[in-house]
């Protein structure tokens, strides 16, 4: 089973994708970790993101992994768990120069690609069910306002002890629509076949729970529609 769940940042694709895969038991990709952590790595590097060499050679010694621990999602590169940093005020305006290159994402497709394999996948980003999973079975785009976004990525900021106005995040979202939608290489869009749920005044429950519906209907609806196996003896 692979399910995508795209969308701006702020639309609440992180809480929901986890919370849906576990309602699935299966594993779940935060296809935008992998982006900070090879942004916060590079930052730790000095930065320069004009040196190639030195992010593909980040990117081709990237070692990550997740877990899912406490309804919390725990990443770790190379075993240091770096979590809390990768919404720093320092990553975020930064993660798109790794997101919008061509070059970086076309090295990364494969890399997520494996997280697809059996038994699934529940995977959320910006290019999910377009570039990555575009076979997919199930597939979701989550949307809000950029107001609505920017008080939830404020709040966000908020508890992980930064601090920033909501102008200043309502910038830095407005931005990232821009930058995301803009790009030449796998620019957010609805992918094809996908249901639009729009988010503005819901709840995490409310969402989970319509897509998990969405899910088990569509499949209770499949195999009511295969024919059942009439076993033979011989």
């Amino acid at each position: 089973m692979i399910v995508t769940i795209d969308g701006p940042a702020g639309a609440g694709k992180s809480t929901v994708s986890r919370r849906v895969a576990e309602s699935l038991r299966v594993p779940y990709l935060n296809s935008g970790f992998i982006y900070r952590a090879i942004t916060l790595l590079v930052l730790d590097q000095g930065g320069d993101f004009e040196d190639r060499e030195l992010v593909q050679r980040t990117i081709d010694e990237l070692d990550l992994d997740f877990e899912d621990s406490g309804g919390r999602t725990i990443v770790r590169i190379k075993g240091q768990d770096v979590t809390d940093r990768l919404k720093a005020p320092d990553v975020t305006p930064s993660v798109y120069r790794i997101a919008n290159d061509g070059g970086y994402r076309e090295g990364l497709v494969e890399y997520q690609r494996r997280f697809g394999e059996p038994p699934g996948v529940v995977a959320e980003g910006r290019d999910m069910g377009t570039v990555i999973f575009p076979y997919a079975e199930f597939k979701f785009y989550l949307d809000a306002s950029p107001e609505e976004r920017a008080r939830r990525t404020l709040r966000d900021l908020q508890s992980a002890g930064h601090s920033k106005s909501y102008e200043e995040v309502l910038a830095e979202t407005i931005r990232r629509d821009e930058h995301d939608r803009g790009r030449e290489h796998a620019p957010l869009q609805v992918p094809e076949g996908a249901v639009v749920v729009d988010t503005d005044g819901l709840d995490i429950a409310g969402v989970v729970q319509f897509i998990v519906g969405q899910i088990s209907g569509a499949k209770e609806s499949r195999d009511s529609r295969e024919p059942r196996r009439q076993d033979k003896t011989f």
